[in-house]
């Protein structure tokens, strides 16, 4: 009788209970708090406008169990509040990057391991440390196109501007379906920040920062661990080899004088795997002050090359730094304006092509008894000649490089999987379409933006510029007038093919100018052979006047030397730091950069010659230090690898950073400090040994026509 009685109060007590709890959702809905939030956070936005027909029951269930408790303040969901990003300050200056905190989303799945004393007060609520979510959660992160005009889009090398939003979001909810409601969030102007500043979002992906599988079984993973493996594994029997060199050469010791000589012969190590002994090739790498200029190349004339290949390998390296940095600058307008003031880089890379063309020209043509070779040998010959040169050369460059797409290809690849950063240049993307051009060093005859490695540029123009120089040569030697007719068409095309883009596409002397015609104007080869030219006739002249003396006034006449020498010196600072003033006309601007690559190019020729006559010797004494010998055996590698490590530690920073000319000087002595460290090593196992290799089969071959 009791329960008959009660059963009616206690059903009109649940009804009632339901109703006070509905109205008070209500009142939430209505409350200023609701109101606010769901037009500040982009996350309490997104629990708003989800349906049960947009997203999974699991995904809607728990984005409406995050808004209640983010309106009741419970400590897990205050956390995916605070984790998730909202519009950061300097919009109108570049900054796009919304990013949130990953850490702070981590500390929502598993608590925080803050060792704090619990004998000393604090103000904080304890469960900020200890509580976690009800439901697994995961950070992702959502790229935004805006159409808005309020902010700044200077053009900048591989840069697209976008909106980053981190979000803490619930793990049931997939990116499809955080895309779709992101993409009605955006639609629907809820985001406050969208109507002030006309954004006019719309949505491009959503990442969630997992690695995807597949990654190790990529070729250029493969490639890259079986190159490793394989190299490692030549480097311990070099070294087995070695050992047993040495335990059998003091049975040598004791034995009469023809064994002797028997026995070193077969103990020489002449064999290919002995060109991996590491022992050997840290000597060969970092030699003693008595090898050094057999190791370098032979510069002993004019040791000061080493000091300018240093001097523009660290500008390579802080260009680079500059520019992949400026994705994750949260001040871009500070960044753009230091990347262009720091000097001009558009002439500042003509430096390498210059030395290289007047080393070519003059290590080839102070090889007499080669050229003897080519004047009695025919066409046939010669060009087999030629081919070996190209051969000789690959193998030298080619095991290196090939490596360094792999890491570059698979490293792009894991990059752009974890990073908060969004990516416009996805390099896996294009080495996977692309590899090809890489491989025939012809990737800068083609669009900027479909390059694999965009820094390799410079590698296909030497390389190509190896070729034209060594046929040219070659035929030189057989017909001088000929191969100064074809140098001479060649400097011509150069001119006309520079001045015709030019003034066709507009040409500005500024940084921005420089990246909007990047493929025409920075790393076409026709637009750079001008140095190589310049440097080539240069290191021939050297030569002719070393064996018949035609200018022997110059190298006794001291005072002119030290004027040409600071002249030189004047002329090759000017071109890389004078600024030209704006207004100036089209032909103006073509005509002056015409001039001035012409005029930096002869001044680096002008600064080797004076090295050679022993002028200005407080500056040279500089660059002759032999620190920069040392340098000098890794600089291959350093060109090559320079842009990963700052990929990498750019990349896998989760917040935004702060461009100024202190934090830029530590980060770049840091990155130059790691870079030399990885450049030996692989200069160590990936260069020296395959040098060896090229060296042994050309003394093979000379053996054999002999």
């Amino acid at each position: 009788m009791y329960l008959r009685k009660s059963l009616p109060i206690t059903v009109l007590f649940t009804i009632l209970c339901r109703v006070c709890n509905a109205t008070a959702e209500i009142a939430d809905a209505n409350s200023d708090q609701y109101q606010l939030m769901q037009r500040s956070s982009i996350l309490f936005g997104l629990t708003v406008i989800s349906r049960p027909d947009m997203v999974s029951h699991n995904c809607y269930a728990q984005l409406q169990e995050l808004q209640k408790a983010m309106l009741r303040q419970q400590p897990w969901a205050m956390k995916m509040y605070d984790a998730s990003g909202t519009k950061a300050p300097g919009f109108i200056m570049g900054n796009g990057l919304w990013l949130g905190s990953r850490d702070t989303c981590n500390a929502v799945r598993q608590p925080v391991n803050l060792k704090t004393s619990k004998h000393i007060p604090h103000k904080m609520n304890p469960k900020i440390i200890t509580d976690t979510a009800p439901f697994p959660t995961d950070f992702r992160v959502v790229y935004l196109w805006h159409n808005s005009t309020w902010q700044m889009d200077p053009i900048f090398p591989y840069y697209e501007p976008r909106i980053n939003v981190g979000l803490c979001l619930p793990s049931a909810c997939t990116l499809p379906e955080i895309g779709q409601m992101m993409a009605i969030y955006v639609e629907d102007d809820l985001f406050v920040s969208n109507d002030i500043y006309n954004m006019r979002l719309r949505v491009e992906s959503v990442k969630d920062l997992t690695l995807r599988t597949g990654f190790f079984a990529r070729p250029s993973s493969a490639i890259f661990f079986s190159a490793w493996f394989v190299t490692i594994v030549l480097t311990f029997v070099a070294l087995a080899r070695r050992m047993k060199r040495s335990s059998e050469a003091v049975e040598v010791a004791a034995s009469d004088a023809k064994s002797q000589q028997e026995a070193h012969a077969k103990l020489a190590g002449n064999g290919y795997v002995d060109c991996f002994d590491v022992q050997n090739n840290w000597a060969l790498l970092f030699p003693k002050d008595a090898d050094a200029d057999a190791a370098t190349g032979g510069n002993a004339a004019f040791p000061a090359v080493n000091g300018l290949r240093f001097y523009g390998a660290m500008g390579v390296i802080l260009f680079h730094l500059l520019c992949i940095t400026y994705l994750g600058s949260g001040n871009k307008s500070q960044h753009y304006k230091f990347t262009g003031n720091l000097g001009n880089f558009d002439i500042f890379v003509d430096l390498f092509f210059t030395m290289s063309g007047f080393l070519q020209t003059y290590h080839f043509f102070r090889n007499t008894k080669t050229i003897e070779t080519i004047r009695r040998s025919n066409l046939v010959q010669n060009s087999k000649m030629v081919f070996l040169y190209l051969v000789h050369r690959l193998i030298r460059l080619g095991p290196l490089y090939l490596l360094v797409i792999c890491l570059a290809d698979a490293g792009s690849l894991l990059v752009d999987d974890l990073s908060v950063f969004h990516f416009s240049h996805r390099l896996y993307e294009k080495c996977e379409m692309y590899w090809w051009r890489n491989a025939f060093f012809i990737q800068n005859l083609f669009n900027h933006e479909d390059m694999c490695m965009f820094w390799s540029w410079s590698s296909a123009c030497d390389m190509q510029f190896y070729i034209f120089s060594i046929i040219l040569l070659f035929v030189y030697v057989k017909n001088p007038k000929t191969a100064k007719i074809l140098t001479a068409i060649i400097a011509a095309a150069n001119l006309a093919y520079t001045a015709y883009t030019g003034i066709t596409m507009n040409y500005e002397y500024s940084f921005e100018t420089t990246s909007a015609l990047f493929t025409e104007m920075y790393i076409n080869p026709l637009s750079r052979v001008l140095a190589y030219i310049i440097g080539g006739i240069a290191g021939w002249y050297f030569v002719q006047n070393e064996q018949k003396q035609l200018y022997a006034g110059f190298f006794q006449h001291q005072s002119l030397q030290e004027f040409l020498g600071y002249l030189a010196i004047v002329c090759f600072f000017t071109c890389n730091f004078a600024k030209i003033s704006t207004g100036h006309s089209v032909l103006f601007y073509v005509s002056y950069l015409i001039v001035q690559r012409f005029v930096f190019a002869s001044s680096v020729c002008c600064l080797i010659f004076a090295n050679a006559a022993g002028s200005v010797k407080w500056f040279f004494s500089v660059l002759e230090n032999p620190v920069f010998k040392k340098f000098n055996q890794i600089t291959y590698a350093m060109f090559l690898l320079n842009p990963l490590p700052v990929v990498l530690v750019m990349g896998m920073s989760n917040e935004s950073l702060y461009s100024s000319i202190f934090t830029m000087l530590v980060e770049y002595i840091g990155y130059c400090a790691v870079l030399y460290f990885f450049c030996t090593i692989f200069t160590l196992f990936f260069e020296v040994p395959y040098k060896n290799i090229s060296k042994m089969m050309m003394q093979r071959t000379k053996a054999k026509t002999s």
